[in-house]
């Protein structure tokens, strides 16, 4: 007699050991396992929704890669690719050098759970995990390699995570602490029900839908493809929250849910926020990165709240507060320190300023005024009137400077600390580096080591140290070339 699907699934997937030689702690350290540690016991219940098979897991794969292949092959095509509007390809080229080797370290995390993970079926779905990671690396590669017969700096795509470009230092500093120095328990927590079923959405949902309205349909495929798998080896950290909070655990589940909130927070604002307000075409715009935000991450964000009976976090009224105006600030830091990017950034025209002011009503009111100098600047002293020249503020956490103020509000605050000042954009970025001391006062931020003499302070050694070839590879206004000044040689005295 053939056994069906349903008579087999349930055994293969609960195949645990009783160990005889050893005892369970050792087999599970709490310090890679993760705490509180519990018995082998209190893990029996765990479950999630997909309960996908190996050979189910190879077939869709499969299926997937063949429809993502076949788009490029269609559409990976120079004169395509040239159809493009300049401000979509830029954002492109941000979204692949910030995201396609963090995917890659997303592969390690799940590794570690498929390896210390307390229940034998979670063990299963990390370690498909770990095969979806690996395939969200390999892809933009590919397409990232496909594209630099057209644009040079798509090498980003594979070099940014082995350079000191400060934008790339936030990421690894984030993805470091959430991916690589985290527990089994933390990381299901911190990456699969905070990051993956939240702003991973955002990341590579929305964006999909912007690809398309753009006519980036090799790209609208990859994000959705990706997130299809996201979906998947999301629901880890739902099993795992719910057996922790059901053992004693619920401050320890708080604490890891407000913190990494707002680490990904602050780096989206950075990664997604400026980019869809300022980079994609105004006809391809569906919402803005606020309506974004509220319909496909903070209402899934609260009802996960709502299910296990958690706060929202103590600082959400100030994230709301943000929502209208913190990447609207960060943009105009990106504007001013462009030299340091590996990518193009725009200074938003009238049409854009326009959409703007609807979606956002104090938009003029607030930004408009800082935008309209800057055209005086260029108006009468070129584009070095336009640039920023002295140090930024670096946040001690997520590494971002300090730029996320409006009139009236700046959030910026200190913490004196063995006898050193350290410097936050936010309360919420100095409570976590007070909650977790030992994890982040060793780290200097690229001030912090411009100051002490480990990174050089002139412009352009400062570019050879992070990465950057000048001018070749310095990111410039979107929509204006070079000034001369920046392609003769620098006088030397």
């Amino acid at each position: 007699m053939t056994l069906g699907r349903d008579d087999w699934l349930d055994v293969a997937r609960k195949v645990d050991w009783t160990y005889r030689y050893v005892s369970e702690e050792e087999v599970f350290p709490p310090e890679m396992s993760g705490r509180p540690w519990l018995p082998h016991d209190a893990w029996q219940g765990w479950n999630e929704a997909y309960r996908t098979t190996y050979r189910e897991y190879v077939s869709n794969q499969r299926a997937k890669d063949d429809a993502v292949l076949g788009v490029r092959s269609a559409l990976s095509k120079v004169h395509i690719l040239e159809g493009l509007d300049p401000g979509w390809l830029q954002l492109v080229k941000f979204h692949n050098g910030a995201l396609a080797l963090a995917e890659y370290a997303g592969a390690v995390a799940e590794l570690r759970m498929a390896r210390f993970g307390r229940d034998s079926a979670w063990r299963m779905m990390a370690t498909l995990g770990a095969l979806d990671e690996i395939r969200h690396t390999q892809i933009p590669l590919l397409l990232g390699h496909d594209m630099l017969r057209f644009d040079g700096n798509f090498d980003w795509t594979h070099k940014a995570y082995h350079t000191n470009e400060w934008m790339i230092i936030a990421a690894r500093h984030l993805f470091d602490d959430m991916f690589l120095a985290a527990d089994a328990i933390d990381l299901a927590i911190q990456l699969n029900l905070v990051f993956e079923t939240g702003f991973s959405n955002l990341q590579f949902m929305a964006m999909a839908a912007m690809a398309d309205r753009a006519s980036h349909h090799l790209f609208e495929k990859a994000l959705a493809s990706i997130q299809t798998d996201e979906a998947r080896h999301s629901q880890i950290g739902h099993p795992v929250l719910r057996t922790l909070i059901e053992n004693g655990g619920k401050d320890r589940a708080q604490f890891l849910v407000d913190k990494m909130w707002w680490r990904c927070w602050r780096l989206l604002i950075a990664l997604t926020g400026s980019a869809m307000e300022y980079l994609v075409p105004v006809e391809a715009r569906t919402r803005s990165f606020k309506e974004f935000m509220e319909e496909w991450v903070i209402e899934q964000f609260t009802k996960n709240l709502a299910e296990f009976g958690l706060e929202r976090p103590w600082f959400w009224d100030l994230f709301l507060e943000e929502l209208d105006s913190a990447h609207h600030s960060f943009q105009l830091g990106l504007y001013a320190y462009r030299t340091t990017l590996w990518f193009d950034v725009a200074m938003p025209d009238a049409e854009e300023r326009c959409w703007l002011s609807e979606k956002y009503p104090q938009w003029d009111e607030i930004f408009g005024p800082f935008w309209k100098r800057l055209e005086e600047e260029w108006a009468t002293n070129g584009e070095a009137g336009t640039l920023a020249y002295a140090l930024p503020a670096i946040c001690n956490l997520c590494q971002l400077p300090t730029l996320f103020v409006r009139p009236g509000k700046n959030t910026a605050c200190t913490l004196m600390l063995g006898g050193r000042n350290y410097l936050f954009c936010s309360q919420p970025c100095r409570w976590i580096f007070e909650q977790q001391k030992e994890r982040f006062t060793d780290h200097r931020s690229v001030v912090d080591r411009i100051v002490a003499g480990q990174a050089p302070g002139k412009l352009i050694d400062l570019h050879d140290w992070m990465g950057l070839e000048a001018p070749t590879e310095t990111g410039k206004d979107l929509r204006r070339g070079l000034s001369p000044w920046r392609l003769e040689p620098v006088p030397t005295a």
